[in-house]
C-alpha cells in the first residue's frame, strides 16, 4: 500500500478514472445496450452451465454480475438490474486496467511520462473493446496480467498466487502468470536457495492447471464454438485478413514501432518478459478471431515500457532495475 500511495497521486487518480468512465460509457452504448439480448443468453447458459466452450468455463466475471444482479433486482426490473450490474462492472474493470497499468509504469517512469502511456492506451482501447457482443473476461484480463507482473517484479507472492486462481477462473490464458514467473527467475538466481523460484513456478502451474481442468470436469464437456480448422477459414479470408491489418495496426499505432526501437533500452525485466509476446502471439493465432484485437490487451504491460524507452531515452539510467 505504501508503494502505491507513492505511485499514484489524486490528480493521476481524477485523470485515469474520467477517461475510464467515458470508455466505459461509449462500450455500454455500442455494446451492451444493442446486444442486450444476445448478451443475456450467453450469460444464462453460463450461469446455468450450458454455454459452448471455451465461454462456459469462464465463469468469474458472469457469477460475480449475477450476485449483483440479484442485489439489484430487489429494486429494478430485470433488464435494468443486468444492464446496470454490467455497467458498473465496464466501469470498473477498465479502471482497474489503467490504474494497473500506470502504477507499473510508475516503476521506471515519471507520473507524467507514466500518464502518457496509459492516456494512449485510453485512446486506443475502443479500437479493442468492437467487434464482439459479449466478451466480458476480455476487460479484466488484461488487468489481471498487468497486475500479475506487478506482483512478479514486487514479489509478491501470496497476492501473485490468489491473482492466478481468479486469473484462471477468469480466462485460460491466466497460464501466461505462470510462465511470466519463470522468466523472471533468472533476476533473483543470486537467492541462497535457487530452488525456491523453481519450486514457486511448479506451484503456479499447479494452481492453473487444476482450475482449468477442474472447470472442465465439474461443468462438462462442451463443443467449441468453432474448430481451428474453421477459425482459419474464417481468419484468412481476404475481407478478414484487411480487416485484422486495419485494427492491428490502430490497435497500438506508432507505439508499434516505439516498442521495437526502444526494447533495446527497456528494463531487463521487460526485456525477459518479452519472449511470452510470440508465444501468445501464437495462441492468438490459432484459437483466436485475428481481427478481434481486444486478445492482444494483455500486451499491453510488456510493449507500453518498451515503448516509452525510445520516446524518453534519458531514462535509460534506470533501465536495469
Amino acid at each position: 500500500m505504501r508503494d502505491l500511495r507513492k505511485n499514484i497521486d489524486l490528480s493521476a487518480l481524477v485523470l485515469i478514472i474520467s477517461v475510464s468512465a467515458v470508455i466505459a460509457h461509449k462500450y455500454f452504448n455500442e455494446v451492451d445496450m444493442p446486444n442486450f439480448e444476445s448478451r443475456l443468453e450467453l450469460h444464462n447458459e453460463v450461469i446455468s452451465g450450458t454455454a459452448p466452450s471455451p465461454y462456459r468455463y469462464r465463469i468469474l466475471v458472469p457469477f460475480v454480475a449475477e450476485f449483483i444482479i440479484h442485489v439489484l433486482s430487489v429494486v429494478f426490473p430485470n433488464k435494468v438490474s443486468f444492464l446496470l450490474a454490467y455497467a458498473m462492472y465496464d466501469l470498473l474493470s477498465i479502471s482497474f486496467l489503467l490504474l494497473v497499468l500506470f502504477f507499473w509504469l510508475r516503476t521506471w517512469f515519471t507520473k507524467d511520462q507514466a500518464l502518457i502511456g496509459v492516456l494512449f492506451i485510453a485512446g486506443t482501447i475502443p479500437i479493442a473493446l468492437q467487434d464482439h457482443y459479449f466478451q466480458p473476461w476480455s476487460l479484466l484480463e488484461a488487468g489481471f496480467f498487468s497486475a500479475a507482473l506487478v506482483a512478479i517484479h514486487r514479489q509478491h507472492y501470496l497476492l501473485l498466487a490468489s491473482l492466478t486462481v481468479l486469473a484462471s477462473l477468469n480466462r485460460e490464458t491466466a497460464l501466461f502468470i505462470p510462465l511470466a514467473f519463470l522468466l523472471s527467475i533468472e533476476r533473483r538466481s543470486i537467492n541462497k536457495d535457487r530452488w525456491k523460484p523453481i519450486i514457486f513456478f511448479i506451484g503456479l502451474l499447479l494452481i492453473w492447471a487444476t482450475t482449468f481442468l477442474g472447470l472442465r470436469y465439474f461443468l462438462g464437456s462442451a463443443s467449441h464454438v468453432a474448430t481451428i480448422q474453421e477459425l482459419l477459414a474464417q481468419n484468412v479470408t481476404k475481407g478478414n485478413l484487411l480487416r485484422t491489418l486495419g485494427n492491428v495496426s490502430l490497435f497500438l499505432g506508432g507505439f508499434w514501432i516505439f516498442a521495437i526501437f526502444g526494447f533495446r533500452d527497456a528494463p531487463i525485466f521487460i526485456q525477459r518478459l518479452s519472449l511470452i509476446v510470440p508465444l501468445y502471439l501464437i495462441t492468438v493465432a490459432i484459437w483466436g478471431v485475428w481481427y478481434e484485437v481486444r486478445l492482444l490487451m494483455p500486451l499491453y504491460p510488456i510493449l507500453l515500457p518498451s515503448g516509452l524507452c525510445f520516446l524518453y531515452p534519458q531514462e535509460r539510467r534506470v533501465m536495469a532495475a
